[in-house]
């Protein structure tokens, strides 16, 4: 089960595609999120859904709005090996309901099989929308654990 939650600002990846970053070493980290907005107060937004992927299970996210284009991003997931979190920052621009996030996840931290989690950065993507409250998300790049 992944359960992602914390300070995030996300925009979330509008069609759910991702780019997987190569590097030479690391595992490749793709997890993709479809969820649903469950809480909008003032610059925060929350949202819980499902993530496939790397880490697949419930998911959990919220993001904080910083300014008119920056949020900072905080996920926490938990699945059968151990929880995960990550911390990033995300640039952001809204055009009517729907808020477009790009950023990076600089922090990893985790317990059981992920108490070692470490990446240079996560790439994240995606795309909130606030009439219809969904919102996608997709996270690639390099990772060791």
């Amino acid at each position: 089960m992944l359960l992602v939650g914390g300070l995030v600002a996300v925009g979330l990846l509008a069609g759910g595609s991702r780019a997987v970053a190569q590097a030479a070493s690391g595992k490749s980290f793709e997890v993709d999120l479809q969820a649903k907005i469950t809480k909008k107060a003032g610059n925060r937004v929350a949202a819980k859904g499902r993530a496939t992927g790397t880490v697949a299970g419930t998911a959990s996210i919220r993001f904080i709005l910083v300014n008119s284009s920056k949020a900072t991003i905080r996920f926490f997931g938990e699945d059968a090996n151990g929880t995960l979190s990550g911390t990033g920052v995300a640039k952001y621009f809204v055009s009517g309901a729907v808020s477009t996030y790009t950023g990076k996840i600089t922090k990893l931290e985790g317990t059981g099989r992920y108490a070692k989690a470490a990446s240079d950065g996560i790439s994240f993507s995606g795309t909130v929308n606030r009439l219809t409250y969904k919102v996608k998300a997709s996270l690639s790049g390099q990772w060791s654990f």
